[in-house]
C-alpha cells in the first residue's frame, strides 16, 4: 500500500473510531460539554458533581441518581472529579437550571484517602487507573465552594454516603475532633440523606415548578439550615449541640441515642441541632422505604455497567471490576451492628426487587460482551435478608431486629429467596453457555440457621469455594457492644455448612471477618480471640481495624468512652495498643512476631509462644 492509500485508509478508520466513540458516549449521561451539545441541550437542569470517576453502574450513586432524574424527564450532566483548584472546570456545562448535586463519591472521603491509623492510602480505586490526587481531601466542601464561585445563586444540594452520615455533628478520626454538620461547613442549601431517589426527585420537581429552595422544608430524607424566616416543623426534637458535646463527651452518646430513636422512616419528628455562630440544622425523618415496583423501575434503567470511555486509555476504574457483573437484589439491613452505618443510610427495612426484575437483569448481563461467565455476586448488604419484612405496622426504635434476640415481628420467611435462587438455577442450567452465580456479599450466619433449605441450596450452587461470614469477635462482652450474636451461633452454622458441602461433594471454607480494637475490647480480649483462632486453626489474611466512621453507635462509644447504658468502657486509641490488637489477630505475620513474644512473655503465656513457634512460618 502506498502512502496516499494508507492515509486515506487511516482517515476512514479514524472516522469510524470517532463514530464508535460518539455512539458509546451517547449511551452515558453527558460528561463533557461536547456530549451535552450533541444532545441539543443549551443547559442541563441538574449538574451532579462527584469525587469518583464516572461509572454508569447502579452501585455508583451519581449514576443512580442521574439516571433516576433522567427517567423523569430532567436533563442531567455528570461532572466527575473536576479540578477543584479553580472554578473553571465548574463552568463547562454552564449553570444548571435547577441545582448542583454534590457528592464525594461512593464512600466517605476519609476512608477513601486514609487507613484506620491515619496513613495515606496508596491507591484510589474509584479513580482511573487507581491514581491518587484526583479529588480534594474534603470534596463536599471544596466542590461546593467552586460551584458557588462558578455561578452565583444556584442551589447547592449535598448527597451521597458521606453527606448522609455527616448530616449532624460527627467525629473526624483524622482530625481527632467533633465537627459541625457538613451542611454548615459546606455552606450548602440542602442535604439529602439516605439513598436519595425520592427526596432528590421531589426537590427537582418543586424547583422546576417555581418553588424556591428555602420553601422546601417538609421533604422526608432532607436536612436544611434554619435560616432566618424559615419555620421549623412542629414537635421538633432537639439534640445536644457541638459546643455541648465538646464540653461533655458523654453527651455524644446521648445525642446519638436520641437521634437514633427518631431516625426511623415512620418517625413523626424532625430533629434540630444548634450551632454557635451558624444556623441550626433541621433533619427531616428519612424517606419511606421503596416498594417493589419502584425498586424494579430503578434497576431497569439503561445502565451500561461500564466506566465512561474517557477512561479507556487510563487503565479503567478499578472499583468497577468487582461489581460490574454483580446483581443488587435488595436494600437495607436489619442486623443493626453497632459499627455499621447502614441503619442510618439504607435503613433497616428491606426493599426487595421482584424475582422477575432480577431475572431480566441477569439475562441482559449475561448477554453483555464484557460478561465472562460469572455473576460475581447476587445479594445486597446482607444476602440472606432478601424478601424479609416486618410484621408490625407501628414505628419501632430498635436498631436491630436480631440483637439481642430476634424480634417477634420479624418475618424471616425464606420462601421468596428460595424461589429466586431456584429460578436463577433454571436459567443458568438452560443456558447454552456455562454460567456461575455466586453470593460474595456474605450472609448473616445466625439468620441462616433458620433455614436448612437455604443453607443447602446456597452451598451446593452459590458458593465458589469460600463464603463470607462476620462473627467479628468471640468475647461475650465485646460482642454485646458490637451488637453481634454469641460465637456459638457461628459454630452451629459452621457445622451445618460442613454437612451441606460434604453432602454436595464439595470442599468449601468459611471466610470469617473479625474487628480489632473495637471500643470495649482490651488487649486481654484480643488475646482470647487469638487463642480462639489458634484452636480453630484460623489464619486471618484480613482484619478490619476499627475505624470511628460518622453516625454509628460504636463511634459514639469511641468518643464518649461509654456504652449505650452510660457505663465507662476501655477504648483502644493509641497506635501501639491498636497495632498490638491487630497483631494478636494476625499472629502468623512475620512482622508481628517479636511484638507478640514480648506481650505474651509479659502475660506469662509461654504456652502460646511455644504454639506460635511450632507453627509453619508464613512466607
Amino acid at each position: 500500500m502506498n502512502l496516499i492509500s494508507y492515509l486515506k485508509s487511516e482517515t476512514k478508520n479514524s472516522f469510524k473510531r470517532k463514530i464508535i466513540v460518539k455512539n458509546q458516549t451517547n449511551q452515558f449521561l453527558p460528561a463533557t460539554a461536547e456530549e451535552m451539545k450533541s444532545r441539543g441541550w443549551s443547559e442541563p437542569d441538574v449538574i451532579l458533581v462527584t469525587g469518583d470517576a464516572y461509572v454508569d453502574h447502579p452501585s455508583f450513586g451519581a449514576a443512580l441518581i442521574g439516571r433516576w432524574l433522567e427517567k423523569h424527564g430532567f436533563k442531567v450532566a455528570i461532572l466527575a472529579q473536576p479540578d477543584w483548584r479553580s472554578a473553571e472546570a465548574f463552568r463547562i456545562f454552564g449553570p444548571p437550571r435547577l441545582f448542583w448535586g454534590i457528592t464525594s463519591g461512593s464512600i466517605d472521603s476519609r476512608l477513601n484517602n486514609y487507613t484506620s491509623l491515619g496513613h495515606k492510602r496508596k491507591e484510589d480505586v474509584y479513580s482511573p487507573g487507581g491514581r491518587l490526587g484526583l479529588r480534594p481531601d474534603k470534596p463536599l466542601l471544596a466542590y461546593a465552594a467552586r460551584a458557588r464561585e462558578a455561578f452565583k445563586g444556584i442551589p447547592i444540594i449535598l448527597g451521597g454516603l458521606e453527606a448522609s452520615l455527616k448530616r449532624l455533628v460527627h467525629f473526624d478520626y483524622i482530625e481527632n475532633q467533633l465537627k459541625r454538620s457538613v451542611l454548615i461547613d459546606a455552606k450548602a442549601d440542602m442535604l439529602v440523606h439516605g439513598m436519595g431517589e425520592l427526596a432528590t426527585l421531589e426537590i427537582a420537581k418543586r424547583l422546576a415548578g417555581g418553588k424556591s429552595i428555602r420553601e422546601l422544608t417538609d421533604i422526608p430524607g432532607t436536612a436544611y439550615p434554619l435560616f432566618k424566616g424559615v419555620t421549623p416543623p412542629a414537635e421538633t426534637i432537639e439534640i445536644p449541640s457541638l459546643e455541648q458535646q465538646n464540653a461533655n463527651p458523654e453527651l455524644v452518646m446521648e445525642a446519638h441515642l436520641k437521634y437514633q430513636q427518631n431516625a426511623g422512616w415512620a418517625s413523626a419528628h424532625a430533629v434540630l441541632q444548634k450551632y454557635q455562630g451558624a444556623p441550626s440544622v433541621i433533619v427531616m425523618p428519612p424517606a419511606e422505604p421503596l416498594d417493589e415496583k419502584t425498586m424494579d423501575e430503578i434497576y431497569a434503567m439503561p445502565f451500561t455497567k461500564r466506566s465512561h470511555p474517557m477512561y479507556d486509555n487510563l487503565g479503567g476504574v478499578p472499583a468497577l471490576e468487582p461489581v460490574q457483573c454483580s446483581i443488587i437484589t435488595h436494600r437495607g439491613c436489619f442486623g443493626g451492628c453497632s459499627f455499621c452505618s447502614l441503619y442510618f443510610h439504607q435503613g433497616k427495612q428491606i426493599s426487595s426487587r421482584s424475582v422477575e426484575s432480577i431475572l431480566e437483569e441477569i439475562k441482559k448481563l449475561t448477554a453483555e460482551k464484557f460478561f465472562r461467565g460469572t455473576i460475581s455476586d447476587i445479594g445486597g448488604p446482607t444476602a440472606n435478608m432478601y424478601g424479609m419484612t416486618c410484621g408490625s405496622d407501628k414505628p419501632c426504635s430498635r436498631s436491630s431486629c436480631l440483637f439481642p434476640t430476634p424480634c417477634k415481628f420479624l418475618n424471616a420467611d425464606y420462601s421468596k429467596l428460595l424461589k429466586l435462587m431456584n429460578e436463577i438455577l433454571k436459567f443458568t442450567t438452560s443456558s447454552k453457555k456455562k454460567i456461575n452465580v455466586y453470593v460474595a456479599s456474605g450472609v448473616r450466619h445466625d439468620l441462616a440457621l433458620l433455614s436448612d433449605d437455604y443453607i443447602n441450596l446456597l452451598v451446593r450452587y452459590f458458593v465458589g469455594g469460600h463464603l463470607k461470614v462476620a462473627p467479628e469477635h468471640c468475647c461475650p462482652e465485646v460482642l454485646k457492644l458490637m451488637g453481634k450474636p454469641p460465637i456459638d451461633l457461628l459454630e452451629k452454622f459452621e457445622d451445618k455448612f460442613k454437612v451441606a458441602f460434604r453432602k454436595a461433594g464439595k470442599e468449601q471454607y468459611l471466610v470469617p471477618y473479625f474487628i480489632s480494637s473495637h471500643p470495649g475490647s482490651t488487649s486481654d480480649d484480643a488475646l482470647k480471640l487469638m487463642e480462639y483462632l489458634l484452636n480453630k486453626n484460623m489464619r486471618l489474611e484480613q482484619v478490619q481495624d476499627f475505624t470511628p466512621v460518622p453516625l454509628t453507635l460504636s463511634t459514639a462509644m469511641y468518643v464518649s468512652q461509654r456504652d449505650s447504658k452510660g457505663k465507662k468502657i476501655f477504648v483502644p486509641k493509641g497506635h501501639s495498643e491498636k497495632k498490638l490488637q491487630l497483631a494478636l489477630l494476625q499472629y502468623t505475620r512475620p512482622e508481628f512476631q517479636q511484638m507478640l513474644v514480648n506481650f505474651l512473655s509479659a502475660k506469662g503465656r509461654k504456652d502460646l509462644i511455644a504454639r506460635l513457634k511450632s507453627r509453619p512460618r508464613r512466607r
